[in-house]
């Protein structure tokens, strides 16, 4: 059971879309303080500098007090540092707890590195008490404390709801297969790759169930998640640009097999998040088919030359033009509910950044356009509304 209810959750939400919504002029201020009077939730939220700030300090507190105490004990054998690790894990748990119950935060930080640390902790300390169990077995000990991770990453996520904990989880069970030496490097990638397949499985009937609504959301990041996982583990010459797996030189089935599922994977996330209007499920695509195009060569082995970068570039920028050019040339700009257009006025990345900076930064803005008399067509309503006010 999580510890913030449904209707905080949508609650939240919401608000956020009742700012964007004013930004984009889509409803006046008086409209926008009644309904955020109406969502109001008695949870203890920040901006997201002090979130990281406090997860940083919080980090620093937890590891430096765990290090202190098997220090002034003189702990120097695997079985006591492990009891210290899996006792200070479950303090970190029980915090978290205390802190998400009784001060009722919310993505605060200090409660989010709180159940991180004890999910790092708690892999710690099975690990070594494994280690004591099968000594001299190394291998297993990594895997154990993947496999640790990753289920308190998964539980962490269920009973929080922290979208990264889920995140964390998924990577740390697809690292599983890589640390099995018995394994081929072929095997490893595939078996890595079928784990990532059945999570997709699972969160995209999850997704379509529930939509771009709460808790669908989420399930939309995990989707675009676990689909560009796939992609990653599989393109066998992305580790040209990236090193992170070992290195594949056989022209085996395998490899061309893997050349082969680089451009259908992003073909296939193209057609079903425009289909679906999925948009994170759509960036990742985008992302994947770019990647595509830059390991093609590799992958081929034709002959690379300096100036590829740039005819890659010129090609992305071709493409954007005429996609805008023909999104806007449709009836009111909107060709199959697509639009060039900007719609929401969402927060720019960097201006949040810019805005932290002791200097003054001044955006240019345009004046928002007349809020209109209602919200037709729309997906979502504020405050259990329908389409329209």
């Amino acid at each position: 059971m999580r510890r913030y209810t449904d209707s905080d959750e949508r609650r939240v939400r919401t608000q956020a879309e009742v700012r964007e919504w004013t930004r984009a002029g889509l409803i006046d201020t008086s409209q926008a303080a009644k309904l955020n009077a109406e969502l109001a939730v008695e949870l203890v939220r920040t901006n997201v500098f002090l979130r990281a700030t406090v997860a940083v300090f919080t980090a620093v507190i937890v590891f430096a007090a765990v290090g202190f105490i098997v220090s002034a004990l003189g702990l120097n054998n695997e079985r006591p540092i492990a009891m210290v690790a899996g006792a200070a894990a479950l303090a970190c748990i029980a915090l978290a707890e205390v802190l998400v119950g009784v001060f009722r935060l919310y993505r605060f930080g200090v409660e989010e590195m709180l159940a991180a640390a004890g999910v790092v902790l708690a892999s710690v300390s099975v690990a070594l008490f494994w280690s004591t169990w099968r000594p001299g077995s190394s291998q297993s000990v990594v895997v154990v404390g993947l496999v640790v991770a990753t289920a308190g990453g998964f539980a962490i996520h269920r009973r929080f709801g922290f979208i990264w904990a889920a995140l964390g989880a998924m990577i740390c069970g697809a690292a599983i297969p890589f640390q099995v030496r018995e394994l081929s490097a072929n095997s490893q990638r595939m078996i890595a790759a079928a784990v990532l397949a059945l999570v997709l499985v699972f969160v995209r009937g999850k997704r379509l169930r529930h939509g771009d609504e709460w808790p669908g959301d989420e399930y939309g990041t995990l989707q675009a998640a676990a689909f560009a996982g796939i992609y990653l583990v599989l393109n066998l010459r992305l580790i040209e640009v990236i090193q992170i797996f070992s290195r594949v030189h056989a022209h085996d089935w395998f490899y061309w097999a893997t050349w082969l599922l680089t451009w259908v994977l992003p073909i296939t996330g193209l057609v079903l998040s425009i289909r679906d209007k999925d948009r994170p499920l759509l960036v990742v695509s985008v992302v994947m088919t770019v990647l595509s195009l830059v390991t093609n060569k590799p992958y081929l082995e034709w002959p690379r030359h300096t100036w590829d970068p740039m005819l890659l570039g010129v090609l992305l920028i071709g493409i954007a033009l005429a996609m805008r050019r023909w999104l806007s040339s449709g009836p009111d700009g909107v060709r199959h509910g697509f639009t060039a257009a900007q719609i929401l006025r969402k927060d720019d990345p960097l201006l949040t950044v810019l805005s932290a900076a002791p200097i003054s930064v001044t955006p240019h803005a345009h004046a928002p356009a007349p809020a209109p008399s209602g919200f037709d067509g729309g997906r979502s309503g504020g405050a259990g509304g329908g389409g329209s006010f």
